[in-house]
């Protein structure tokens, strides 16, 4: 975890690996075995501190900039579409076309969450490759061993994350949901897919299936038109109309539980969350649903005089951050309602890691990085060389 400002800016010492060598050599031991240290990923350089950077694309422009947060260095790395939105994995960043292409950079930089511990890594940055879908992108979920892609004809192609990072694009299987709605979250090895009856409606039910599209029996559950998600430490949230579904592996089996929403509908807008943790919120102009997936409760945060665009949680149990119209944060106490804190920055996104919550202000070129746990605090502003139209974070 990034601590302060000052550890990230004083950046990333390099972990020393140590190969065990058995035997002394002579002729009646064994061979010399090196055996493989714990985290070794080949061709990357694994680093004892996060290392976060800000993708960012200025809309329809043919590159992905990245701005490293400890250096504070950008690089640039050359797409063969315009950019028009992008999502991000941790690791991938997913660029669009606004249409049917898709492109896949890998930003270079991630973290392995192992529960107890984690890795951290850095690599080239470099572009994957290309997909041309048969019809508009609508939905985009990486986790672990899949990455899917969700089309306005209801159909999800999966691809295997492994092979991307490996530098190559390997399409396992398209699934047809059966419905007018393309999502299927990775988790768990597997995927929960929302199904239908009726390619004109949206779907009914999530259903977990393996990488080939054929359904594992593991869980089937109903879910009217099924939008957003997250992948938290206590499992997959999937928001429906009406409710939110929790699916957790709890020892080798899929459990699930429906948490219906104090208010309806549940917006179909990206859920806000810090990584490795167990919050994640989500905004409507009125008000903010917050949900914790480790002890399966949902609450609703109704907020007057404002019209919000986005939220995303610090995962303290007790805040909220939420972003309006006009480019304000707003930290909010979820019990009361009360505003905690703001910032008034016309920022056109909003993204967390451990530390830190980032707002991307185009018309400057400014990135404002904010430390939420110290009453909205500008920690750093960052000028970046280009407009940061679209903007993530990766490597968090």
């Amino acid at each position: 975890m990034i601590a302060t400002n000052a550890r990230r800016l004083a950046g990333a010492a390099a972990l020393s690996v140590t190969l065990a060598v058995s035997g002394c050599g002579s002729s009646g031991d064994p061979p010399d075995v090196e055996e493989t240290p714990h985290g070794y990923v080949a061709g990357a350089e694994e680093l004892a501190e996060p290392q976060p950077a800000i993708a960012y694309a200025t809309r329809g422009a043919r590159r992905l900039h990245l701005l490293d947060l400890t250096s504070g260095s950008e690089k640039k790395v050359g797409l063969s579409l315009g950019a028009e939105r992008i999502t991000e994995d941790g690791r991938f960043v997913y660029a669009g076309d606004g249409d049917r292409g898709i492109e896949i950079v890998d930003a270079g930089v991630w973290t392995v969450d192992h529960a107890d511990h984690v890795h951290y890594y850095r690599a080239p940055a470099r572009s994957v490759g290309t997909l041309t879908l048969d019809a508009p992108v609508a939905t985009v979920a990486g986790h672990e061993a899949h990455t899917t892609i969700g089309t306005a004809d209801g159909k999800v192609t999966v691809l295997d994350r492994r092979e991307l990072e490996a530098g190559r694009v390997a399409r396992l299987t398209t699934i047809d949901s059966r419905s007018s709605t393309a999502l299927a979250v990775p988790y768990a090895d597997q995927l929960l897919v929302a199904v239908g009856g009726d390619p004109t409606r949206p779907a009914d039910r999530i259903v977990a299936m393996d990488e080939r599209g054929e359904p594992t029996g593991a869980l089937e559950v109903p879910c009217a038109a099924p939008r957003g998600w997250a992948v938290l430490r206590g499992g997959a949230v999937i928001a429906c109309e009406g409710s939110l579904v929790r699916v957790k592996l709890e020892g080798e089996k899929l459990t699930a539980k429906t948490l219906p929403s104090p208010r309806t509908p549940v917006p179909a807008e990206p859920f806000g969350y810090r990584p490795r943790s167990n919050e994640a919120a989500v905004a409507d102009r009125g008000g903010i649903w917050s949900v914790n997936a480790a002890k399966a409760t949902l609450r609703y945060l109704p907020v007057q005089g404002r019209e919000l665009v986005a939220a995303a949680s610090p995962a303290d149990g007790s805040t909220v951050l939420a972003l309006d119209r006009s480019g304000a944060l707003v930290s909010y106490d979820l019990e009361t309602g009360k505003v905690l804190a703001q910032k008034s920055v016309p920022a056109s996104s909003l993204t967390l890691d451990a530390d830190r919550a980032y707002l991307a202000e185009p018309a400057a070129r400014i990135i404002h990085e904010i430390d939420y746990r110290d009453g909205l605090r500008t920690a750093r502003t960052l000028r970046v060389a280009g407009r940061p139209d679209l903007a993530v974070e990766v490597g968090r």
